[in-house]
C-alpha cells in the first residue's frame, strides 16, 4: 500500500497531467488537431468557446453599428442570447468533466470560479486581444488586452498548481442565468 506521501505525489502528478496548461488552452483556441492530451475534452471545449466568443464579438459589432436598423439590432441581440446559451453549456461541460476527474480536499481553500469559467474568461481575453490586434487604431488597447491575457494565463496555471497540490479546491456550482433558446 502506498504511503500518504506517495498518494499526494500521485495526485499532484495526475492532476497536472489531465488539466491542460494555459499554453495548450490558448493553442486550442486556434486549432484542436492534437488528440492525445488526457484533458482533450477541455481543449476541444475551449476551441468551441473561442468560436462562440468570436461570433458574439461580431454580433455585438453589428448591434452597435451606427445606422443599424432596429431589426438588425434585435436579430443581433437574439443571436447573442443563443451564443450565450451555448457558452453556458460549454462551461458546464468542462465543469462536469473536471468534477468527475479532480477530487479536491474538503479543507482546501475554495477558489471563486469553476475551471470552466476560467477557461471561458481565457477565451474572451484571447478573442479580445486578437480582435484588437487586427485593428489599426487600437494599438494601446491591443497591448493591454495581450497583457490581460498573459496575466489570466498565469493565474490559470497558478490555479492548476494549487488544485494539484491540494491548496485550492474548485467550486461545484452551476450557472443560474438562463438564455432564451432559438428552438
Amino acid at each position: 500500500m502506498a504511503d500518504s506521501g506517495e498518494q499526494v505525489t500521485q495526485h499532484v502528478t495526475r492532476v497536472r497531467e489531465i488539466l491542460p496548461r494555459s499554453a495548450s488552452i490558448i493553442e486550442a483556441f486556434r486549432d484542436t488537431t492534437s488528440k492525445d492530451h488526457p484533458g482533450q475534452l477541455v481543449l476541444d471545449t475551449a476551441n468551441e468557446l473561442a468560436a462562440q466568443h468570436e461570433q458574439q464579438w461580431e454580433a455585438e459589432d453589428v448591434s452597435r453599428a451606427s445606422g443599424a436598423s432596429v431589426d438588425a439590432i434585435a436579430e443581433s441581440k437574439r443571436l447573442i442570447d443563443d451564443l450565450n446559451a451555448k457558452r453556458v453549456t460549454l462551461v458546464e461541460r468542462i465543469d462536469e468533466w473536471v468534477s468527475a476527474q479532480v477530487h479536491s480536499r474538503a479543507d482546501a481553500s475554495l477558489h471563486t470560479e469553476t475551471l470552466g469559467s476560467v477557461v471561458d474568461r481565457l477565451a474572451i481575453a484571447w478573442v479580445r486581444a486578437n480582435s484588437l490586434i487586427n485593428t489599426n487604431d487600437a494599438r494601446d488597447r491591443a497591448r493591454l488586452a495581450l497583457r490581460q491575457l498573459a496575466e489570466l494565463a498565469d493565474a490559470y496555471d497558478d490555479l492548476i498548481r494549487d488544485v494539484a497540490t491540494g491548496h485550492r479546491r474548485l467550486p461545484a456550482w452551476r450557472p443560474l442565468k438562463t438564455y432564451r433558446s432559438a428552438s
